[in-house]
């Protein structure tokens, strides 16, 4: 298994949150941008709020490659989310996926900025 496969899984057991809002915490940890449309993410995708895409604390010398993710929140139909953006490596362990307002609205229905919840992944 590989070490990201494995902080994915790790932030599955913490709580997530939501992030697309002007925060400044979007791109690489040293170099954040406000998370607005067309900012740039640790990938190297253009963050959108209107995209599920999501965010996991990884290391600071991790290149993390998008790719697709199915989650879900409790019993609620799994959706492919964008992995495409780090989160501080304080937060391994500490806090899930930082998820874009279009990922927490397919998720669970409704946008809300203050929402903080466990998201699980769909393997099968």
């Amino acid at each position: 298994m590989s070490t990201l496969f494995l902080l994915i899984l790790l932030a599955t057991t913490v709580p997530s949150s939501t992030y697309g809002y002007g925060e400044l915490m979007c791109g690489d940890i040293g170099h954040p941008r406000k998370c607005v449309r067309g900012a740039i993410t640790a990938s190297g995708e253009e963050f959108n709020p209107n995209i599920a895409s999501a965010a996991v604390a990884i290391p600071l010398n991790m290149r993390l490659r998008a790719m697709d993710v199915m989650m879900r929140i409790g019993k609620g139909p799994c959706v492919k989310v964008r992995l495409n953006d780090k989160m501080n490596p304080r937060w391994i362990g500490v806090r899930g996926f930082d998820l874009s307002p279009k990922a927490l609205e397919l998720l669970t229905g409704k946008r809300n900025r203050n929402w903080k919840g466990k998201v699980e992944l769909c393997l099968k």
